[in-house]
């Protein structure tokens, strides 16, 4: 399951005292030498870990910006500050106070307030997405071997939590949730790594990282992970380890646990299903497998997954619409509606026609490389923005175009979009361009372009997104990394003084 950056609310901290009394709980951040920038701020639903009420705030120039919690809202906190994870465990009535310096290369993050040494710990970032661990154990070759190196892990971790506990420095609540996110996070680890060795024998044999087999003792240990740690556990749907943004315990259980014993029944689909089957697949066997809460639960992850991505809107909306009939009181359903009504608005806009002010760069199927791409524009110096339908952070910035589109106007500076999508996308790039009223020139790379693009820019591996380039009248690439539209003035700043 894909990591969850879902928009919902655009809301600016709260500064009135009185609210702030009536609050169950407050952070306090503070971000030094800054002057303006976005950070994105994750709160429980009724005190679980829901990535689907994910927010926008505006963090303000030396300003300190307060995050007040309800009652309901109390649990596992998430704030990525300009892509610096803060964790935290905030009980009711907690006071907790973050000032995060940069440029303090000792102590870049500061804590202050209740559990603050393990508020400190668990914003290390040692407890990194389960999938990038996977390289950590590639040695071990058994499951027996697997399971000795992550319970070691795991009991290294639990000590320094025991010790801080042990020394009154965190409370039983904190120990509790921090014990609960550890059982969850290794068996989810474990369970990913599992994934990916079964993973690679259901690909094409013609594929060059297919395997012919699974080993039976990696299928033993996948079925004690599950019991040991059920993913019908209610209690564990507040833990970060059983949902770390990407609803990965869950995620294994119903598309690779279930998947795998489906197969080895005889009872899979046979052939390859595309992506509304697949997902129909997959619902069904949530609602055969999961209770009813934790059903509920992972259904409203993936629907508020699947939403943000801002694709597949005609095939989300009915099943959207299916969830609500059966969930009619959900808890999740005011973080999903308004992705719903955005689906629907969507679906309505697209059907119109590219405006004057959305221009396809000419013969665009037939350029090959950048330079090429350049080339169309030689004596005009350009603004690009690289960008693709899967990438939720490059859509976050579409909504600053308008104001950038116009500065760049005044300059006379091309203002150019490249995609960088799936050639079968196409459909989806030309929609996204209406939908987001995106002004300028525009082109969907073919594959030789984004190789092209890929080793000028990444070196050859890959294209990872968003990027930025300011490029001058004579075709040179000026700044390989520019600033993004939502940071305007340093932006305009930094394009008038590479261009003059």
């Amino acid at each position: 399951m894909m990591k969850l950056y879902v928009l919902f609310f655009l809301l600016t901290g709260f500064t009135s005292a009185a609210f702030a009394q009536k609050a169950a709980a407050v952070i306090e951040l503070k971000v030094k030498n800054v002057d303006e920038g976005i950070i994105t701020v994750t709160l429980p639903v009724q005190h679980t870990v829901f990535w689907g009420a994910s927010r926008i705030d505006t963090l303000r120039a030396g300003k300190t910006h307060l995050i007040s919690l309800n009652e309901s809202q109390t649990g596992f906190v998430n704030i990525d500050v300009f892509n610096r994870p803060v964790r935290l465990f905030v009980q009711s009535g907690n006071r907790i106070r973050i000032t995060i310096d940069e440029e303090d290369e000792e102590r870049p993050l500061l804590v202050e307030g209740d559990n603050r040494e393990g508020q400190l710990l668990l914003s290390s970032n040692e407890l990194v997405y389960v999938g990038n661990q996977i390289s950590r154990y590639k040695n071990d070759t058994s499951a027996a071997l697997l399971t000795k190196h992550v319970g070691e892990d795991k009991t290294v971790r639990q000590n320094v939590y025991k010790l801080l506990y042990e020394g009154r420095k965190i409370d039983k609540a904190f120990y509790d949730f921090v014990m609960l996110t550890l059982d969850y996070y290794h068996a989810a680890l474990i369970s990913e790594i599992i994934f990916s060795k079964y993973a690679v024998t259901t690909l094409e044999p013609n594929h060059p990282q297919y395997q012919p087999q699974f080993a039976s003792e990696w299928g033993v240990l996948w079925e004690k992970v599950y019991k040991e740690y059920p993913v019908n556990n209610p209690a564990a749907l507040r833990s970060f380890g059983y949902n770390d943004g990407f609803n990965t315990y869950a995620g294994n259980y119903i598309i690779g646990y279930l998947g795998w014993m489906q197969n080895r029944r005889g009872t899979a689909p046979k052939g390859n299903l595309n992506w509304t089957a697949e997902l129909q697949q997959i619902l069904q066997r949530i609602g055969n497998n999961l209770e009813p809460a934790v059903a509920e639960y992972v259904e409203a992850t993936i629907l508020a997954t699947e939403l943000s991505l801002e694709k597949n809107y005609r095939e989300l909306i009915p099943l959207a619409a299916s969830f609500r009939k059966r969930h009619p009181q959900s808890i999740y359903l005011p973080y999903i509606e308004p992705l719903v009504a955005k689906a629907d608005a969507y679906v309505h806009k697209v059907e119109v026609e590219l405006t004057t002010e959305q221009n396809l760069v000419p013969d665009y199927t037939n350029i090959n490389t950048f330079a090429q791409l350049v080339n169309k524009f030689r004596g005009r110096p350009i603004y690009v923005e690289f960008w693709s339908s899967w990438c939720y952070t490059c859509k976050d910035q579409f909504r600053y175009e308008k104001e950038l589109h116009h500065f760049l106007q005044t300059k006379d500076i091309v203002h150019l979009f490249v995609s960088v999508d799936h050639p079968l996308s196409a459909q989806d790039w030309k929609e996204m361009i209406k939908y987001h009223d995106l002004k300028g020139y525009h082109i969907h790379a073919n594959p030789s372009l984004q190789k092209s693009i890929s080793n000028i820019f990444w070196n050859g591996k890959g294209t990872p997104l968003p990027l930025y380039v300011i490029i001058d009248a004579a075709g040179k690439i000026v700044e390989f990394d520019a600033l993004r539209p939502s940071d305007r003035k340093n932006l305009y700043r930094q394009i008038e003084t590479k261009l003059n």
